[in-house]
């Protein structure tokens, strides 16, 4: 319950700050030995993050790395792929132990201009059965 009650105040602080005047809440940070721990000192609510922070995904986005998931998904199930990780690329398909650099090109084409033929000639070339029901445990 002490968290509890201690996280709702904090949370009700920062709100307060956020407001436009502040709402009665100081507008400097607290300095150093004001605050309810040792580390209060070592808290700065102004530093910026140490990474950027990426804009949000589009759907198209979201839709082409869904696809790519469920075709990975296929080749692993019917056609003996494998995940691999590319240090440059990121996740890769594994197919016969060689990396397919290929898929991408396809699913684009999927995704953008609503033509399934390229991912379709990929899949059948690599024997991936589309009919076959994905297993995704």
């Amino acid at each position: 319950a002490a968290l509890a009650a201690g996280l709702s105040a904090q949370l009700a602080r920062e709100e307060a700050q956020a407001r436009p005047g502040g709402a009665g809440v100081p507008s400097s940070p607290p300095g150093p030995g004001a605050g309810a721990g040792p580390d209060a000192a070592l808290w700065d609510g102004r530093a910026l993050p140490l990474l950027p922070l990426q804009p949000p995904r589009t759907g198209r986005e979201i839709l082409t790395a869904h696809i790519t998931a469920m075709v990975c998904c296929a080749a692993m199930d019917t056609a003996g792929a494998a995940p691999g990780l590319d240090w440059l690329d990121g996740p890769s398909l594994l197919v016969d132990g060689a990396r397919t650099a290929d898929l991408a090109p396809s699913v684009l084409s999927l995704v953008e201009t609503g033509d399934p033929g390229p991912l379709r000639a990929w899949m059948a070339d690599l024997g991936i059965r589309p009919e076959k029901p994905v297993r995704l445990v």
